[in-house]
């Protein structure tokens, strides 16, 4: 398989174009596709995301567009949306007949059917696709701080192919045979910090969340074995490099979200950015009864965000 050079990006949010950045230094062409005007103006004239990366200038191979179009001249199309988009970004992908390697970065769940969004992808495509997932907060990797992931494909070779095209000295991209597990690692994490916000909201201190990251991580383990995951992969990048950074840091809207809750707030009433752990808990019941999985960790975490229990019987019921 050939190197990729152009690399199509559908979604200019805040990750999407620290990624276009990342591999601009590797590709020769990178194309953003934003549904927003605005934001392709800014990044075509300004070399900025002014809406969602201000003060990051941007390398001039990237260009942003609106015509979804264009993606059918990249080698490779990565999919930076909310969970919830990803559905449609897939049949738009069918309906212009782009027959490229697709490469999910969106972290989540099909909660309507309850299965892995690479099963959401497949019953519309027949497109090889990808999974891209670890520790790589977006306005870090855009600054060129050092950060790395991993990639995962039932076709091993794209994953290699990914690796090689665009890693650089500073972003490193280490492919991993785990399909399914890096998945749940990707969505699983947003949830557990939740709950690590949770008990930073109650000042429970590092040393119950280090305990309850633990405990969750033995859960995820056992919810990626019922989908063929590999324990090996949550000691891997896209694992506990994950989990820590998206459990411990103050840069993460989850652990926010869970210190909102902590002090009494509710989902409905939350007026923050999207919370992806908020939406991939959804898949919690469908896991306990579907699968007949244990995963007290889990489930207690579903219970404050969608059942409005205490926060503070969260922690007597879990630790």
């Amino acid at each position: 398989m050939k190197l990729f050079r152009k690399i199509g990006i559908i979604g200019a949010g805040s990750y999407g174009t620290a990624i276009a950045q990342c591999f601009s230094l590797t590709a020769e062409r990178v194309i953003l596709i934003s549904n927003s005007a605005t934001t392709a103006t800014s990044i075509n004239k300004l070399h900025m995301n002014i809406k969602s990366l201000p003060g990051i200038g941007l390398n001039s191979n990237i260009n942003c567009t609106c015509d979804f179009s264009v993606i059918r001249s990249c080698d490779v199309v990565f999919i930076v949306v909310p969970v919830m988009a990803v559905e449609s970004v897939c049949q738009q992908l069918k309906d212009y007949k782009i027959n490229k390697p697709i490469v999910l970065c969106s972290k989540g769940f099909d909660v309507q059917n309850g299965q892995l969004l690479s099963s959401l992808a497949h019953s519309i495509l027949e497109n090889d696709i990808a999974i891209f997932s670890g520790p790589s907060f977006a306005k870090e990797i855009a600054q060129g701080l050092p950060a790395g992931v991993n990639v995962a494909s039932e076709n091993f070779e794209l994953a290699q192919t990914i690796a090689k095209s665009l890693s650089s000295d500073v972003f490193t991209i280490e492919p991993i045979e785990d399909f399914a597990g890096l998945q749940i690692a990707g969505a699983m994490k947003n949830i557990l910090a939740v709950g690590c916000g949770i008990l930073s909201g109650l000042n429970m201190g590092n040393s119950a969340i280090s305990q309850l990251i633990v405990r969750g991580l033995h859960e995820m383990i056992k919810i990626a074995a019922s989908f063929g995951g590999k324990k090996e992969t949550f000691f891997e990048l896209g694992g506990i490099g994950d989990i820590i950074l998206t459990c411990t840091s103050k840069q993460s809207r989850n652990v926010l979200f869970g210190e909102y809750l902590a002090r009494g707030g509710k989902l409905k009433d939350w007026n923050g950015s999207l919370v992806e752990g908020a939406f991939a808990a959804q898949i919690i019941p469908i896991f306990s009864q579907k699968l007949a999985l244990t995963i007290p960790i889990f489930s207690e975490i579903y219970k404050v965000i969608y059942e409005d229990k205490c926060a503070q019987d969260m922690i007597s019921a879990i630790l």
